[in-house]
């Protein structure tokens, strides 16, 4: 994860740009699993070809040495402000298209795959993975699609952001080996973090009652749900809740499994700074040794923050987790 001379490669409404040619001072890229649509900052010289860019610009950027610069965001100029010793540039991501959309349906004996594909409908989409069945889900134009489809990744543990090329990835969490690995005193210039506590997991109690009483009589509700599986509670108090969608003890257990999973990645917590590296991504996976307070073994990259400047160079900062998967 070394580059011997970072560049950016900038297009705005079709013009490619180097960041010399662009006249770039600076560049933010914050990319996340949170939903916030991975927001951007440029800062360039008033004199730059890319100071006349207006709101609404189609916007990408590569990152990289120089001559093979990697795609790491595409998206939109959302806010342009100037003044004398520059000119400030706010993007968000492709996926902003979904939160500027509102919809009313209704599915029946959909996969969540199916749904997603449905309500992203013209916005571009580069994955979307999801085999869980919804007997019945509805959804209402009083909140826009992003909301919906954040509230589907939540009930079946998906990860939603968005791809190099702009597009809504929809998929499970990574599991297994690392995709990276950084070693303490050779790929890490800084470091911080450490073990904590995590919440309480939910338990989840089916909805309806397809489990008991046939596959056919999912529209039938139960008097008295229980949850599908003992609680993943350190104090044996956790809530219960029962979610309207699922109408199986099968649904509602895989759901149970995927919070307590997401709850078990608050066992670590951290940041790490490298090099610029701009193949790393939201949920991947990365492997740190050697560290003097212990090594954390695999970890989750929650959120990936690249910075290029003149005076620092490229720098990429992970915020990560612990995976969770110690859990069942």
């Amino acid at each position: 994860m070394s580059l011997s001379r970072p560049r950016a490669r900038l297009t705005v409404d079709g013009q490619t740009l180097s960041s010399a040619e662009a006249a770039l001072v600076r560049l933010t890229v914050a990319l996340s699993l949170s939903g916030a649509h991975d927001p951007v900052e440029l800062t360039v010289w008033p004199s730059s070809k890319l100071a006349t860019a207006a709101p609404g610009s189609t916007m990408a950027i590569a990152l990289g040495e120089e001559g093979s610069e990697q795609d790491v965001w595409a998206g939109e100029v959302t806010a342009v402000a100037a003044g004398a010793d520059g000119v400030v540039l706010d993007g968000l991501a492709a996926t902003v298209a979904l939160s500027r959309q509102r919809v009313s349906q209704s599915y029946l004996d959909r996969s969540v795959a199916d749904v997603v594909n449905d309500l992203a409908g013209s916005a571009a989409v580069d994955e979307v993975s999801g085999d869980a069945n919804l007997p019945a889900y509805s959804v209402d134009d009083r909140r826009p699609v992003w909301d919906h489809l954040r509230d589907l990744a939540r009930l079946t543990g998906a990860d939603v952001g968005a791809a190099p090329n702009g597009g809504l990835r929809f998929v499970p969490p990574k599991s297994g080996a690392a995709d990276w690995t950084l070693r303490y005193g050779a790929d890490l210039l800084a470091w911080s973090g450490g073990a904590a506590k995590p919440p309480d997991a939910p338990a989840v109690a089916a909805y309806g009652a397809a489990s008991e009483a046939g596959a056919e009589q999912w529209h039938w509700l139960l008097r008295s749900p229980a949850p599908a599986a003992a609680p993943t509670s350190l104090s044996g108090a956790a809530p219960m809740r029962v979610v309207a969608a699922l109408r199986t003890k099968d649904a509602a257990e895989e759901m149970g499994k995927a919070l307590a999973r997401r709850a078990g990645r608050a066992a670590w917590a951290g940041r790490l700074t490298v090099v610029g590296s701009p193949q790393v991504r939201p949920g991947d996976l990365v492997a740190v040794s050697g560290l003097p307070a212990g090594d954390p073994g695999t970890l989750r990259v929650r959120a990936v923050a690249h910075r290029l400047d003149g005076r620092a160079g490229f720098l990429t900062t992970l915020t990560v987790e612990a995976t969770g998967e110690e859990l069942p």
